[in-house]
């Protein structure tokens, strides 16, 4: 479901990527970075002091409530190549990230 455009760029793309890997063939692999981005929830779970509370020995528990997502998150992309994470960069609210392919 490739627009011609698209279809084209990969031809290209992989094009390139063969001429690479023939004049490069020990280390073709080592020389990619690829890139994937999530979003993280924060949450504001209570301290251990915070969620104490004073009880006669004889009244029940208190009850806890579930911990609910905020209203914030935050965009975690990280970056890596066959050796590992190169980098985690985590992105300003209200900002945005464009991915682009470097060949």
């Amino acid at each position: 479901m490739l627009a011609d455009v698209q279809k084209a760029d990969r031809t290209v793309i992989s094009a390139n990527l063969l001429i690479l890997f023939n004049e490069y063939p020990d280390n073709f692999i080592s020389r990619f970075v690829t890139v994937d981005g999530t979003w993280l929830h924060h949450f504001d779970p209570e301290s251990k002091a915070q969620s104490m509370a004073w009880k006669h020995v004889t009244s029940p528990p208190p009850r806890k409530f579930c911990v609910f997502v905020s209203a914030c998150k935050v965009m975690a992309t990280v970056f890596w190549d066959s050796g590992g994470t190169v980098l985690i960069d985590y992105l300003e609210h209200g900002r945005t990230i464009t991915y682009i392919t470097l060949i």
